[in-house]
């Protein structure tokens, strides 16, 4: 399984906020390998993994996810 198969791309309308889809970014990516116990990350659809809360966290706070 390569780094791509892991992952699930959202796409969030224009009125829903910067901060909220961050928020619910870092909480699908938890809900998500709990549930599977595969690393799976999430991303959205235009800028990829540029979030401000996941660019403020370091290696090991990511790894907890």
């Amino acid at each position: 399984m390569t780094p791509a198969d892991r992952h699930v791309i959202v796409k969030f309308g224009k009125a829903v906020p910067y901060d909220v889809q961050c928020a619910l970014q870092l909480k699908w990516e938890k809900e998500l390998r709990e549930s599977t116990g595969v690393r799976i990350e999430v991303f959205t659809e235009a800028r990829g993994d540029d979030s401000k809360l996941r660019a403020a966290m370091t290696p090991e706070q990511r790894a907890k996810l």
